[in-house]
């Protein structure tokens, strides 16, 4: 008995060391699935895309919620620039709704220097920190951020849009500011249809598209079918956090409006030759945890499809 007992107590310290070592690898392991970046690489190919846009390179960022990553965003930025974009588009919630966090985009922005063309839409979080500035401007810095993110190059998309040129080609690119009840996808709820966020709701915010090559920033995926019904062949969104936990089999398990299992939680969509990215996003709202679901860079390469031959 005595034997054995030196044996068990001799046994106990590497069980302790085991234990520790794992421990680690798994804080390790949680920081890494948090706080690095994941660049998500799309080749989109479309029929309707100009030549002269055959090739081009969009980076997407969304929901920052006052992250950085680095001082003043330095490793954000040294990513975008390996990547080599043409244009950087921001898909709404670099603050949070508080609006008390927005230097960190503004110190990415004073990194990016102007050096690409950059076009924002505007999150449900920047919606409200406008609402909230109106009723009480004293605890809010809503409008300053905004002037600020002006004054450093950013095109703010906010119900307009723009054309964008290739030497002789050109793509409409538009912003969509929904309303803050469309978030709850409750659309059922209100009596009258002019409220809904329908493909005739858009038409009367932004006009029909011609027969450009459309991409639309609409920081809300849920309603990719409707987006497409108006006319988007490129849909760029956020606003899911990749789901908060990516469950393999299955996907995302949460949405910010607390639905289980969202149908756009991240990645690629498609309805026909239309198309949706869902950006995962680089930070938190309310709940400040990630599992299996990275930070998230993407990078969207558009090409022509070429004609097969006869």
């Amino acid at each position: 008995m005595g034997f054995r007992g030196e044996c068990v107590k001799k046994k106990k310290p590497f069980g302790c060391l085991f234990g520790l070592i794992a421990l680690i690898f798994l804080l390790l392991f949680l920081y890494w699935q948090n706080f690095s970046l994941q660049i998500t690489q799309y080749d989109l190919v479309y029929s309707k895309l100009p030549e002269g846009f055959d090739g081009y390179r969009i980076v997407q960022i969304s929901d920052m919620h006052g992250m950085s990553y680095g001082a003043k965003n330095r490793v954000l930025i040294e990513k975008i620039d390996k990547l080599k974009p043409d244009a950087l588009m921001i898909t709404g919630d670099m603050i949070s709704s508080h609006a008390r966090d927005g230097q960190a985009f503004l110190d990415f922005l004073d990194g990016m220097k102007g050096k690409y063309p950059m076009y924002m839409s505007l999150g449900n979080h920047e919606q409200i920190a406008e609402w909230y500035e109106k009723s009480s401007p004293e605890n809010y810095g809503y409008d300053d951020f905004i002037s600020q993110v002006l004054e450093k190059g950013v095109i703010i998309l906010d119900n307009t849009s723009v054309e964008l040129k290739r030497g002789d080609d050109a793509i409409r690119l538009y912003g969509l500011t929904s309303e803050l009840y469309h978030y709850s996808r409750r659309d059922g709820d209100y009596a009258d249809d002019s409220l809904l966020l329908t493909e005739a709701y858009i038409e009367g915010v932004l006009k029909k598209p011609s027969h450009q090559f459309t991409i639309l920033l609409a920081h809300n995926p849920s309603y990719f079918k409707e987006y497409t019904a108006w006319g988007a062949d490129l849909t760029l969104s956020g606003h899911m956090h990749g789901g908060i936990i990516q469950v393999p089999f299955k996907g995302g398990l949460l949405s910010p409006e607390r639905i289980f299992f969202p149908e756009y939680d991240a990645g690629l969509f498609e309805e026909g030759s239309r198309k949706m990215i869902v950006n995962r996003g680089l930070g938190y709202s309310q709940i400040s945890f990630r599992l299996f679901n990275r930070p998230d860079i993407s990078l969207i390469v558009l090409h022509k499809q070429q004609a097969r031959d006869s």
